[in-house]
């Protein structure tokens, strides 16, 4: 046999003609002589002549697939092989195979004029050029797959004899050859070596591509040399120069091959724990067996022997090192850790983790830090092989590994699990915190001075390293030291947390034999306790088990889950449990480090992208491997004495020229880098223009000179970093600031923000914000207090991200986002927003806040850099191109726009108003107008009032900006708010303060002392006892949870992944979040909507009642039934693991058609609320059964209710939705979770129509009759279940048709009507009979019709359908109320006074509505100006000047006022009044009434009962107000706080304070006043004292007994009366209504009167 290097290739000849060639890479040749014609199988076939029977399998005899035929040929696994493909196979794409098929890619191959064109006659390359065509398809056109392939034609044409030209160039396919060699394309293929300089034996001296030996150089090995450098033959086996070799494989004798070519022999023996045998090809002493110490977590100690300790320092020490290897032939080695405090813990206990790992070896100093990717050598790209292969550093996995030819192994995370390996012979040659490797334990607490102890921190101190100037401390004792109780390890020991390590049928399973799991799950346990619960500690935890598994040989399969521990890869790969790295690696990099035998779980790179020792690149930006070590692209290195300075070029590798330092520098290593450093260090910083140089212990620092700031408020005023003022009016998204051109080291970063219009198309407002920066999209909205979204998810505030790179919190009322190099963004989630950037930013960024240049005159710029001539031209290129598809936005106001007159502006600039700004006396601002320019805020201010037609906001907004301003410089402006009435808006619990601390005590960590700096801020201020938790102030105790760097409320869920299969609850009880396995059922969907992940339903049911309640069921089953009561239209019938339970019910009424009923009330039971929608109470909700609330309504962020279009729509949590019109339709949506487990009138929605009118006893009822009443769930007086009377005929047949005509109810059916383009998706047919039905019982009355045809507009509208104008002046006229008008297609979404969270995220399309006009906007149920906009307090909307009691025993009572803010007084009910709800109104109300009654002859009965017969004929007063000093009486009345009303014979007046007078307009008069008026009543109905002795009192306030006496004295003659006097004594007025005694009810300027007049009048 014999072996030699032929080319690129390995060639093994034997004696009988046998020759086997590989090229070390991926190609293998095997040549066989003829005489072994069949003979032969595997693979390569059978060799019979006959190619068709190739594929047959090892035990076969017919051919089969050639995947079933390489398996049967199946000689040994590999750990992570596959036959076959790993997963999906990879396809070609027919368009990619045309590219490649080209002469640039695989048709070089088979070009009749290329470069193999001598060839193609002899070996056909057909076969060559297909397999090249597939391989390179596969691999996304790499470009090294490609010439591999090339390359194997090059080897069969050359076998062959065949010439081929040279086909590489620098360009494609150059050939790296190694030193002293050159590229030939025909080099011998026999080239002379050093073993015997003749070519080898039994070599065919073809010609072969390769790499050969310059002049004077020949083959040592693998290497050129100069021919005195060749080495020795020893036994007929070559050895170079230098290498140690033991012959006859006993290892007595150790010979080495020396300089002059001579070998040296000298006995030897092995030493202790070694032994004499061949591993890895060598044969040596080999140690036998390995010690593994680790360190991880919150440093865990596992000595080599086994010995478990854990030790709190925060020093460096000595993990491990050589002691006592002096005069062996053992090398010397140091490992140290650095410890520190571990940051996690905020500091209520003392628990370190390792930061830093250094290995000292061979005089090298390697060093892995936590989080830096990469070793500090004097370079730190990876991976490095140091003095060829004595010193490797590699990336395995999620590892980094250090190993050194004596296999010490050093891994670490660069979080905190650590590994030491070492061989067996340093038993006992070993010390430090490692222990001493003897096989005892028991003396593994020895000291450096080698005495033993017991206590681990005197033993943890002694290996402790000093390092100059660093305060540490060593281990911590009693309190300190972190414990954990038996709640929280209950928690964690459960299988979705440590238990999965030492589960009996977890993925550790094949690990527990050989590695003890216990260890491992306390040390977990121990963890998670000392950091609450944090997620990637526990990942941290279970990887170390699983890596140390790994290392002792057994591969754990699958315990990571996409929701368990996922493992996040870098850019261009993917996890694999067995991943290999090698197998894509950029060429060049196996040289430094061999590929690792086995396999490891962690990042595969994605196809077409190479791995370059640490993460996955293109094929053109792998680097330079050369010397042992990595370059990366464009790389510079200077030599020794900067003598040679080399460039690394990826394509032709390490470039290197002579060198010398400039004049000033010198050659010095500064932050591993060794390069000509200035010996001013600032002249090497290069600083920026405006930053000044610091030197800092010999560093240079550039710190910025200033900070610059840009602002937009309001109706965007903008102020740019450069000072110039602007208005621009767009309501899109733009790029407000953002860096541009070469950032040369600056953090790239984007501010974006989208503005909206309220209420006014002329000015527009901010409403939300985008922050792009470190790879994080955090966006802050308008009215979304507490909260922002992070890459799409809604998190609470505060929160961290990173390694603190950004954090954003609340400061004041506004949210504050900072990042670590110095960009400053609030906004105070309204109407406000500023940007800080540091002058390192000068020049470098662009936007609407300008270039940053300091030059004022040049900021309208566009996005190319071209100077544009208007703002609206600016702000039009500054537009982002991801616009919201559902709101349409301008850039500036195109119709309608809104004028501002002279007289306006004069007004506005007055004192009273702007001019306060500027004002040159009694300025309350004057001590800021030297610092800041008030004129410009002035003219923002002016311009705004005119704009909003003088809403006063405009002017606090104004007035707030300059004193923001103001206070940025330092100057607090105090009482600005009370001299202009802008009182700040203050939520529950909380309270205005002028000067408040900028860091309020806040969740999570309320009793944590915050760095504060800055002036202090006007904000709303939490009351004592109370914190800020996500926007709201909370009770202290009632903090939720902090988890992975955010904040969670009390009992909130949320998903831990992204496939929802971790669901974790902040568990107040225990003080963290808890986290289990959960997953959505099979017809949810994992989806982010608005910000929170959830499983969401696969699809919506529906179900209507409308009209006569005609019912459509969620599985589309249609009936009619006519009941009046109480019904139970969809509820959950039984309880659901998940599902929220709820019950909508529906009361119905006849509109005065006994033959029809209409739905009047429908009633939502959900998440413990009760809220009803009544027709009585059009536009309001009432919430908790009694309590009116007007719209938008946010209840306990559970559900919202608002009005959309002309119908109240409530909205849940989960997933519900039910609307209805306040007239007669009910629509309920139910998310598909809920099929098959609810009932009602709406059926079970299983999705089969035909059972649908099952009764709650199971039964199918025959008709909707029986199916109505066994729903039936309340009476009402007068309700019943069926139609009674003559009026339930049906509809005649001659009726039906005149009712189908277009001018009733045919137009929904009309196929060229305005519904045309509604038929296809919504049958009109059901409609059309739902209408005549309708109609036709109101004997074709047009507001039937119309109801009718709006229900199928609105279904039609529901789904996104246009439908076309269909009312017309005389056909169903919309009409609408003042200040609004009719839209076909009105947004869904109507913009509301009120600024409440929930409804940012409001989806409904168009519906056809009362819009309000331009400048206008909903207060409630009616459009008011802009600035009659009223508050939102508490989740609730309430109009300006209304007052309510926010809690049950009305101790507090709250006005909505001024600028939208609500104010507070303590309040008590008065006597005779009690805290209550009265038809829907909280508040102090009369806690009873007294009746007084004049009837007949006159008989009285007075409000304390008294009667008495007086027979007077004057005016008398009836009652009246007496004690009116001590009581507080309505004293203006407006029309509308008097009702007067007919009710069947009786005249009845009603007022708004509870005074009711009946007059049956014969004789009989009853007047009932509320108990307020309790003694403070006279006049002939007594005094109201409860007492009936004393109620004949005379107006002085004296008694009487005389009752005739009594009544004259209260004849009336006080106050303006108006009688109207009859001349003639008719028995009848001309309208027939008899002559009567006229009750007169007079309204004084302060008191109610009631005097009855004994005359005859006609009643008028």
């Amino acid at each position: 046999i014999s072996v030699h290097k032929s080319g690129w290739y390995a060639v093994v000849t034997t004696d009988f003609g046998l020759k086997v060639t590989f090229n070390w890479q991926s190609a293998a040749f095997v040549t066989l002589p003829s005489n072994y014609m069949g003979a032969v199988c595997g693979l390569c076939g059978n060799y019979n002549g006959k190619p068709q029977d190739d594929l047959t399998p090892k035990d076969g005899n017919a051919p089969v697939k050639p995947a079933d035929f390489g398996t049967s040929w199946r000689v040994a696994e590999i750990p992570g092989c596959v036959e076959g493909c790993k997963g999906v196979c990879p396809t070609c794409d027919i368009t990619d195979k045309i590219q490649y098929e080209k002469k640039d890619f695989c048709g070089i191959i088979r070009d009749p004029e290329g470069p193999f064109r001598e060839c193609h006659s002899k070996v056909d390359p057909a076969d060559y050029f297909e397999d090249c065509v597939y391989d390179v398809c596969l691999y996304k056109g790499r470009k090294d797959v490609l010439c591999q392939a090339i390359t194997s034609y090059t080897s069969a044409c050359q076998e062959v004899g065949a010439k081929v030209h040279s086909w590489r160039t620098s360009q494609f396919c150059a050939v790296k050859c190694p030193k002293n060699s050159h590229y030939e394309i025909c080099a011998t293929a026999c080239p002379a070596t050093c073993g015997s300089l003749a070519p080898p034996q039994g070599c065919e001296d073809v010609c072969e591509e390769g790499c050969a030996c310059d002049e004077d150089y020949i083959l040592s090995g693998n290497l050129c040399v100069p021919f005195s450098q060749c080495g020795c033959v020893h036994n007929d086996r070559y050895y170079r120069i230098g290498e140690v070799f033991y012959p006859n494989g006993q290892c007595q004798l150790e010979c080495k091959c020396t300089q002059d070519g001579e070998v040296e022999c000298k006995n030897f023996s092995c030493g202790p724990n070694e032994k004499c045998m061949i591993e890895n090809g060598v044969q040596k002493c080999h140690p036998v067996g390995k010690g593994v110490c680790r360190a991880s977590g919150d440093p865990h100690y596992l000595s080599f022997d086994g010995r478990k300790f854990d030790f709190q320092g925060t020093c460096t020490y000595t993990l491990s090192k050589s002691c006592g290897v002096e005069g062996t032939h053992l090398k010397a080695f140091s490992v140290q850790v650095e410890n520190v405090q571990w940051d996690r813990m905020r500091g209520k206990k003392k628990v370190s983790v390792t930061r830093l790992v250094a290995v000292e070896v061979y005089g090298f100093t390697l060093i892995m830090r936590n989080k830096m990717f990469g070793v500090l050598v004097k370079f730190n790209n990876l991976p490095v092989n140091l003095n060829d292969g004595a010193v490797k550093v590699y990336k395995e996995g999620r590892n980094y590994v250090i190993a050194t030819d004596f296999e010490l192994v050093v891994t670490y995370d660069l979080v905190y699990h650590v590994t030491v390996t070492v061989l067996g012979n340093y038993r006992g040659k070993v010390c430090g915190l490692c222990g001493n490797f003897n096989g005892d334990k028991n003396d593994d607490f020895q000291m450096a001075n080698h005495q033993v102890t017991n206590n681990v921190n005197v033993f943890g101190t002694s290996w402790k390293i000093t390092i100059p100037n660093v305060v540490c401390e060593n281990g911590c004792e009693g309190d300190k030291c972190p414990n954990c109780d038996a709640a929280h390890k209950a928690v964690f020991s459960k299988p979705s947390y440590c238990g999965i390590i030492a589960a009996a049928n977890g993925p550790f399973v094949a690990c527990h034999s050989k590695i003890d799991p216990q260890l491992y799950f306390d040390d977990c346990v121990f963890d998670l306790c000392a950091s609450n619960g944090e997620g990637n500690v526990l990942c941290d935890s279970v990887a170390a088990y699983a890596y140390n598994c790994h290392l002792a040989g057994v591969d754990v399969k699958n315990w990571r889950t996409p929701s368990f521990c996922p493992m996040k890869c870098f850019s261009n790969s993917h996890y694999e449990l067995c991943a290999e790295t090698c197998s894509t690696s950029c060429p060049g990099l196996t040289e430094i480090v061999e590929c690792p035998t086995g396999c490891t779980e962690g990042c595969e790179c994605d196809t077409g992208f190479l791995f370059n020792g640490q993460t996955c690149v293109n094929e053109t930006e792998c680097g330079c491997y050369e010397n042992g070590k990595t370059y990366k692209p464009g790389e510079i290195i200077y030599e020794e004495d900067c003598n040679t300075k080399c460039t690394c070029n990826p394509a032709t590798g390490l470039v290197c020229e002579k060198y010398s330092c400039p004049k000033d520098t010198k050659c010095m290593v500064k932050n591993g880098i060794r390069a000509c450093h200035n010996t001013d260090p600032c002249k090497d910083a290069n600083c920026r223009v405006q930053e000044l140089c610091r030197v800092e212990k010999g560093e240079a620092l550039c710190v910025p000179k200033f900070t610059g700031t840009c602002w937009a408020w309001g109706d965007p005023h903008y102020h740019t970093f450069d000072g110039y003022n602007f208005d621009f009016q767009g309501t899109c998204k733009y790029v407000i600031s953002k860096t541009c051109g070469t950032l040369d080291g600056l953090v790239p970063f984007s501010v974006n923000e989208r503005n909206d219009n309220r209420g006014n198309t002329a000015v527009s407002y901010v409403r939300e914000v985008d922050v792009l920066v470190y790879g994080y999209a955090i966006t802050i909205r308008k009215s979304q207090v507490g909260q922002i979204t992070v890459d799409g998810e809604l998190v609470n505030l505060p929160v961290q991200l990173g390694d603190g790179e950004v954090t954003v919190f609340q400061r004041g009322n506004t949210a504050e986002l900072q990042t670590d190099f110095g960009l400053i963004v609030t906004y105070d989630w309204n109407w406000y927003i500023v940007i800080k950037l540091p002058s390192s930013y000068y020049g470098s960024v662009c936007g609407l806040c300008g270039n940053f240049n300091g030059n004022s005159g040049d900021e309208l710029q566009n996005r190319t850099g071209q100077a544009v001539s208007s703002v609206i031209e600016w702000g039009k290129s500054w537009q982002m191109p991801d616009q919201d598809k559902d709101n349409p936005c301008w850039d500036t106001c195109e119709k309608n726009c809104p004028t501002c007159d002279d007289n306006d502006k004069k007004l506005y600039q007055t004192q009273a108003f702007c001019g306060a700004l500027t004002a040159q006396t009694n300025n309350v601002f004057q001590k800021c107008k030297d610092k800041l320019d008030p004129q410009a805020f002035m003219n923002s201010c002016v311009y705004d009032m005119c704009l909003n037609k003088g809403d006063k906001k405009m002017l606090c907004q104004a007035l707030d900006s300059y004193n923001q301003q103001c206070r940025e410089d330092g100057i607090i402006i105090k009482n600005w708010r009370k001299t202009f009435g802008c009182p700040m808006n203050c939520q529950r619990h909380s309270h205005y303060e002028e000067c408040a601390s900028p860091c309020q005590p806040s969740c999570p960590f309320p009793e944590e002392k915050q760095m504060c700096s800055g002036t202090c801020v006007e904000a709303c201020v939490c009351d004592t006892g109370y914190v800020l938790s996500a926007g709201v102030c909370v009770p202290a105790k009632t903090c939720g949870c902090s988890y992975q760097g955010r904040y969670f409320k009390p009992g909130q869920q949320f998903w831990a992944d992204e496939t929802c299969g971790r669901l974790c609850t902040c568990d107040t009880t225990l003080g963290m979040v808890t986290c289990s396995d959960a997953s959505c059922s099979s017809n949810e969907k994992c989806t982010v909507i608005d910000g929170e992940r959830a499983c969401r339903p696969v699809s919506y049911g529906q179900c209507t009642a409308s009209g006569d309640p005609h019912y459509r069921t969620f599985d589309g089953r249609k009936y009619d039934f006519q009941g009046t009561c109480e019904y139970q239209l969809a509820g959950l019938c039984s309880q659901h693991a998940g599902l929220v339970p709820f019950n909508v019910t529906v009361q119905n009424d006849n509109r005065g058609s006994k033959a029809v009923s209409y739905t009047k009330t429908v009633k939502i039971s959900i998440h413990g609320a009760t809220l009803i929608i009544s027709k009585e109470y059009p536009y309001k909700v009432l919430v908790s059964i009694d309590e009116l609330a007007s719209l938008p309504l946010d209840y306990n962020n559970e559900l919202t209710v608002f009005q959309s279009g002309r119908t109240a729509v409530l909205e849940t949590v989960a997933g519900i939705t039910v609307s209805f019109d306040w007239r007669s339709t009910v629509t309920i949506s139910l998310p598909s979770t809920y099929q098959g487990v609810v009932c009602g009138l709406c059926g079970n929605y299983n999705g089969k129509a035909q059972d649908d009118l099952s009764m709650p006893s199971g039964q199918t009822a025959p008709d909707g009759t029986r199916l109505g009443e066994s729903w039936q769930v309340g009476l009402t007086p007068g309700c019943s279940s069926v139609c009674q009377g003559p009026w339930c005929q049906a509809c005649s047949d001659s009726q039906k048709k005149v009712y189908e005509a277009a001018e009733y109810c045919g137009i929904i059916a009309d196929k060229a009507g305005p519904f045309r383009e509604c038929h296809s998706h919504v049958d009109p047919t059901p409609y059309l009979e739902d209408c005549v039905y309708d109609v036709c019982q109101y004997h074709g009355h047009q507001g039937s019709v119309c109801d009718a045809v709006e229900v199928y507009v609105s279904e039609c509208q529901s789904r996104g359908i246009t439908i076309h104008s269909w009312r017309t002046n005389k056909f169903c006229p919309m009409k609408c109320p003042a200040n609004s008008h009719y839209t076909l297609c009105a947004t869904g979404c109507p913009t509301t006074c009120a600024s409440l969270t929930s409804f940012a995220t409001c989806h409904r399309r168009c519906a056809e509505a009362c819009e309000c006009d331009q400048g206008y906007l909903l207060s409630g149920e009616t459009c008011v100006p802009v600035g009659e906009c009223g508050c939102s307090y508490g989740g609730q909307y309430y109009k300006k000047g209304e007052a309510f009691y926010p809690e049950d025993k009305c101790m507090e009572k709250c006005t909505c006022g001024e600028n939208g803010a609500v104010t507070c007084q303590e309040e008590k009910c008065r006597k005779g009044e009690v805290c209550k709800l009265l038809n829907g109104v909280k508040g102090c109300h009369p806690e009873g009434e007294a009746k007084c009654v004049a009837s007949g002859d006159p008989h009285y009965t007075s409000f304390d009962g008294r009667r008495f017969d007086f027979q007077g004929t004057c005016i008398y007063v009836l009652a009246k107000v007496c004690d009116d000093d001590k009581v507080n009486v309505q004293k203006s009345f407006s029309f509308c706080s008097l009702m007067v009303t007919q009710e069947g014979r009786n005249i009845v007046i009603r007022t708004a304070f509870g005074l009711t007078v009946l007059y049956d307009t014969v004789y009989y008069v009853e007047v009932v006043v509320p108990s307020t008026y309790q003694g403070r009543m006279c006049g002939l109905c007594g005094n109201y004292n409860n007492k009936g002795g004393d109620d004949f009192m005379l107006p002085g306030g004296k008694q009487t007994s005389d009752v005739t006496a009594f009544g004259e004295a209260w004849v009336w003659s006080r106050c303006w009366i108006c009688v109207i006097q009859q001349e003639e004594e008719h028995q009848y007025t001309d309208s027939g209504i008899p002559r009567q005694k006229l009750i007169l009810l007079t309204f004084c300027p302060s008191r109610f009167v009631i005097a009855i007049l004994t005359f005859s009048v006609a009643f008028a």
